[in-house]
């Protein structure tokens, strides 16, 4: 009789060592990009918050963006990342036009029609 483990029988295999088995590890959420939007997002509700806190928000965006790239098997929230670049810098160039058409509305070099309502 031979046993299943006998070194003797021409049929034993030596056990197979564990693998790295199991599962791959999950992607995370960028912190800087979660950032990124919050502050954005927040620059909308202050009064001059975009021209302040809105550049904040795209650097963010632009450098967690640049880490999401750097290794995008790690992170999933990529669009977190862009929707902090896209809204804070949209809103620091409308604020910014809208300030230079009031002052230059109110310096009178768009018409006299526009300073008169700065006047009174």
């Amino acid at each position: 009789m031979t046993y299943p483990y006998d070194p003797n029988n021409s049929y034993y295999q030596a056990p197979q060592p564990y693998g790295m088995g199991g599962y791959p590890p999950l992607p995370r959420n960028n912190g800087m990009a979660i950032a990124s939007m919050c502050v954005s997002l927040a620059s909308i509700f202050t009064c001059y918050g975009a021209l302040l806190i809105g550049p904040v928000g795209a650097i963010l965006g632009h450098v967690s963006l640049r880490e999401i790239n750097r290794d995008p098997q790690a992170y999933t929230n990529r669009s977190m990342a862009l929707t902090g670049i896209i809204v804070g810098w949209s809103l620091f160039a409308a604020w910014g036009l809208l300030l230079t058409f009031v002052i230059l509305a109110a310096t009178g070099v768009l018409g006299a029609d526009l300073q008169e309502g700065f006047d009174s």
